[in-house]
């Protein structure tokens, strides 16, 4: 891994963008869902205050989150009714879910402008992964969302939604999230990332995504790519499965049913590509075969090969902090509308909390690396991004409604810094597979 030019005040620039997006007149205007008047007079529910409130999240009831929200924007005591769950519901609902995503990318267009972000082989190194959220009960749900059958008997309806993210494996960055209906599949989804990723990225896929198309796709747009292939899909993946070799190089010819997927690239339709098949073995003995674009052996050896594929496991890591420690499932309203704006909430949130841990990041690891190399010491550190991501949320308000970013920032560091966690490589532990406990809407937490 290799990091580019440092600027240190990016995070700086960061927040201060942020901030300058929210205060856009602009930006106002785009996010209200057909209400022109709204948030025009200077109300307690505030543009601002909502924004913030819903990016915060909400983990008890939504009045007390409320209660406890307005006493910390006052500087109070104690919790305050400055607001209703009734009113901010109505004004929730003028309020476009696309608001949170325009955030999310400007966090991240900042970023990769002004960081000294982490590529790999002069690539940003991205991973695309699917998964599901349980959702509210809602008419607004079934119709966008449909429901779907569940139990021994098809009985039990559920509304599902299937999601998939674009992430950047070595800085943490979510570049594109997507949020659809159970029956939309991870490839559809993932077309829907391309136009997020650009020539000369690095993309990371698991073996429901690979086909003749999506290759031609990626090379049309000049996109590397690395993907686990299913040894029973393909005779080419099979027949060098089988014999025992570590590489192959083989050639594709798309596919006469795929050509209109190609429509917007002629010039790549009636040539061939060739990929690179890598055979890898695993510490168990068990071996994956990786297809990549990457041809070139010399300069990218078997073992870089073998190593660049295990990165992908970050967007698992991920996914974790999206589901379970951020407890995205956990919905502060019931509407399809408020579900699509805790999602990409969360996705805002959980870039600014990379961006801001970072640097902290960073010098944990270069520490100890020192450490490890002067005294001899057998473990590396990083931070624990389950508390960096719960202190961005905590130091939400002060960013972000009080102007106080930089004793924000300041005591985020301090937090962060001493909450670090050992990095333990190559450890593995089988899985334990619980019942899922779903979250009720009526019976939150204290």
């Amino acid at each position: 891994m290799e990091s580019t030019i440092v600027n240190q005040d990016f995070r700086n620039k960061t927040v201060n963008n942020v901030n300058q997006l929210i205060e856009n007149e602009e930006y106002h205007c785009r996010s209200k869902n057909g209400f022109p008047g709204v948030f025009s007079r200077i109300r307690k529910l505030s543009f601002k205050n909502i924004i913030v409130f819903i990016s915060k999240g909400v983990k008890s009831s939504l009045q007390r989150e409320l209660d406890s929200f307005y006493r910390e924007v006052t500087g109070g005591d104690f919790n305050i009714r400055a607001v209703t769950k009734g009113a901010f519901t109505q004004a929730r609902a003028k309020l476009k879910h696309e608001a949170f995503i325009e955030l999310s990318e400007n966090v991240a267009q900042t970023f990769y402008t002004e960081a000294p972000y982490l590529v790999w082989n002069q690539m940003r190194l991205l991973a695309v992964d699917g998964s599901t959220l349980m959702l509210p009960q809602h008419e607004s749900i079934t119709d966008e969302f449909g429901e779907h059958s569940f139990g021994p008997n098809a009985d039990s309806k559920q509304s599902l939604a299937r999601t998939s993210l674009l992430y950047d494996t070595l800085n943490l960055i979510t570049l594109d999230a997507q949020i659809a209906s159970y029956k939309t599949s991870e490839r559809a989804l993932l077309s829907k990332h391309l136009n997020k990723v650009k020539a000369g990225d690095l993309i990371l896929l698991d073996r429901g995504y690979p086909s003749i198309a999506l290759f031609f796709q990626l090379a049309a747009r000049k996109i590397e790519f690395c993907v686990r292939m299913k040894e029973d899909w393909w005779l080419d993946v099979k027949d060098f499965a089988e014999s025992g070799e570590q590489e192959r190089i083989v050639s594709y010819k798309l596919p006469i049913k795929d050509r209109e997927k190609l429509k917007d690239f002629p010039e790549i339709q009636d040539k061939e590509i060739q990929c690179r098949l890598v055979c890898v073995t695993l510490a168990n003995g068990e071996k994956e075969i990786l297809c990549t674009s990457l041809l070139d052996s010399e300069k990218i050896p078997h073992e870089d090969i073998c190593e660049l594929y295990h990165y992908r496991w970050n967007v698992e890591e991920g996914y974790k902090l999206f589901k379970a420690r951020a407890e995205m499932e956990k919905f502060s309203g019931k509407t399809a509308l408020a579900v699509k704006q805790d999602f990409f909430a969360k996705i805002f949130m959980m870039n600014l909390c990379a961006v801001l841990a970072f640097p902290i990041d960073e010098k944990v690891k270069k520490e100890s690396k020192e450490s490890k190399e002067k005294n001899g010491k057998s473990h590396t550190y990083k931070v624990n991004r389950t508390s960096a991501f719960s202190m961005t949320q905590s130091i939400s308000i002060a960013i972000f409604l009080k102007g106080m970013w930089q004793k924000a920032i300041e005591a985020f560091d301090k937090i962060v810094m001493k909450t670090i966690e050992m990095v333990r490589p190559g450890r593995t532990l089988p899985r334990k597979k619980k019942p899922k406990r779903p979250y009720h809407m009526n019976y939150k937490p204290l």
